[in-house]
């Protein structure tokens, strides 16, 4: 008798324990391969009282996010900081240089988030962190997101202060020509295919 109450209860535990792995692979949250065309990370600075958009042509984004599945969400943007296109090739230059960016030095911006709250609807914010020039800080990051089965769609955006990461010395840390905060977007459609 004792053996078979044994042999049941092993296979009530493998049951179990095929449900659980099961339960926790269908609940992880998906990861999203990102469509180039479609996706793009830059930013909008105010140079002498006027706008300057640019935009980051290379980075790495690993992204694992479902509005259902906030608790294993992650996100993972690694940003070529050499990279950098304004649509000015000495302004370009500048930026990748020494006084901002020092891109030879510090070639890597990265945005990295694993705690989510959903605002309302498909608003969120991302409760992350921001490494620029070796400069670590936390950076919320609100966005929108939808989710419809194998596709995703997500865009949003942050103000920070440049100079808090070091970027602009010398005669740049004067805000009257290129100004203190600039803001960070973000625009990405992926697929699980």
């Amino acid at each position: 008798m004792n053996i078979i109450l044994r042999i049941l209860f092993s296979a009530a535990l493998l049951v179990f324990g095929i449900m659980f792995l099961g339960r926790s692979h269908a609940d992880a949250a998906q990861i999203w391969t990102l469509d180039d065309t479609q996706s793009q990370v830059g930013f909008v600075a105010k140079q002498s009282g006027t706008n300057v958009n640019g935009v980051f042509e290379q980075y790495n984004a690993n992204i694992a996010f479902h509005p259902e599945e906030l608790g294993s969400s992650h996100i993972k943007i690694e940003i070529d900081t050499n990279s950098v296109n304004t649509q000015s090739t000495d302004r370009d230059k500048l930026i990748r240089s020494a006084a901002f960016f020092d891109s030879t030095s510090y070639p890597k911006a990265v945005f990295e988030a694993s705690r989510f709250d959903n605002i309302q609807g498909d608003e969120y914010i991302a409760h992350g962190t921001l490494t620029m020039r070796g400069v670590t800080k936390e950076l919320d990051l609100p966005f929108r997101a939808s989710v419809d089965h194998k596709n995703l769609a997500a865009s949003g955006e942050a103000q920070i202060s440049r100079l808090e990461y070091g970027i602009g010395s010398g005669q740049w840390l004067d805000t009257v020509v290129i100004g203190e905060m600039v803001r960070i977007t973000f625009t990405v459609e992926g697929s699980t295919e």
